[in-house]
């Protein structure tokens, strides 16, 4: 008999403490599972709450979640980071792009096809997500019971585990954990969240290095923030759009992030402090370049970076920035 007969099934950790929840979704799926995200908005355009809305402030890294695209399931994926206020990720969603929410950021664990029938028959009509008729309820997110989404998961050809979820080692700043103090989901947050902004931005502004503008690879940008997160006020973190740029890996992340070089009130690059021969050179490769970056959106970011690595007052950044925002193409 040959391995090919049995196919070694995918294994998912499953702690003991981990919430389950279903997460009713249109064609938007396309979109929104490889991305990793879960949006929706705090009011609905005529004030009201939703309780299906609400329930995502009960999401905690770790916890599972069920996608449904009628009429199956078609993806599982794993909630990295506690919600936050945001406003929309740039792709999957309707909703004006000012529209405050609230955001969890996943990990998508794998695309599957669990059928309508399967889901019937484990589920119990009555009890989210199925109305006594035994049909979906109306509404985006609902908590599932633990011992019903375990058969689904196995439906789905998943092996549960309890042990430790893998993922390549990455070293990062634990103020970038969208949510909350470091704990042992925050590499995974953390990987989550820069994937997060990184696309966000490619979808903005194209595949370039906002400092030198040349085009790389996407593996070779990365998503900085301006200013960092742990400075921001909760309003400045929703806006994740305007709050950090991409940056590559051939210095310009380094250089803007420590300090070397800033971006003055009209979007051109300026030396900042004093530097090696060596990173010298380098800074005066990219001073006087225009800063793809910067507009009236981001300017009080850039503005709060300069006055924090020149020490200097900048009326220009004593305001908290327009945090408007409408969509253009990259």
């Amino acid at each position: 008999m040959t391995s090919s007969s049995h196919p070694v099934p995918m294994k998912i950790s499953v702690t003991r403490e981990a919430n389950f929840w279903w997460a009713s979704q249109s064609e938007n799926f396309r979109d929104v599972f490889p991305d990793g995200t879960l949006w929706a908005p705090l009011r609905g355009s005529i004030g009201q709450r939703n309780a299906f809305w609400d329930t995502l402030l009960d999401v905690r890294p770790g916890d599972i979640v069920l996608h449904y695209v009628r009429p199956a399931i078609r993806g599982i994926s794993r909630a990295a980071t506690l919600p936050v206020l945001a406003y929309p990720p740039a792709r999957g969603y309707k909703e004006p792009a000012d529209t405050e929410g609230r955001l969890v950021l996943t990990d998508p664990v794998r695309e599957v096809h669990i059928p309508w029938d399967d889901i019937r028959d484990i589920l119990p009509p009555g009890k989210r997500p199925l109305t006594i008729k035994g049909t979906p309820m109306r509404g985006y997110f609902f908590d599932v019971s633990r011992e019903g989404a375990l058969q689904l998961l196995q439906k789905a050809g998943l092996e549960i585990t309890d042990g430790p979820c893998e993922g390549p080692p990455e070293a990062a700043s634990a103020d970038q954990h969208l949510g909350g103090p470091s704990d042992k989901w925050t590499l995974g947050a953390i990987r989550t969240e820069q994937r997060f902004l990184r696309n966000q931005q490619l979808l903005l502004r194209g595949s370039s290095c906002s400092i030198c503008g040349h085009s790389f690879p996407e593996q070779l940008l990365v998503a900085a923030h301006i200013k960092p997160r742990k400075d921001c006020s909760e309003k400045e973190r929703m806006d994740t759009r305007n709050v950090s740029m991409l940056a590559c890996l051939f210095g310009c992340d380094a250089l803007f992030e420590l300090g070397y070089i800033v971006v003055d009130e009209s979007g051109l690059i300026q030396a900042c402090k004093p530097a090696s021969k060596q990173v010298s050179a380098r800074i005066e490769g990219l001073a006087g370049r225009k800063c793809r970056a910067h507009d009236e959106r981001s300017r009080g970011y850039f503005a709060w970076h300069r006055q924090a690595h020149s020490g200097k007052v900048d009326q220009a950044g004593a305001n908290t920035p327009d945090l408007r925002w409408h969509p253009r193409s990259p």
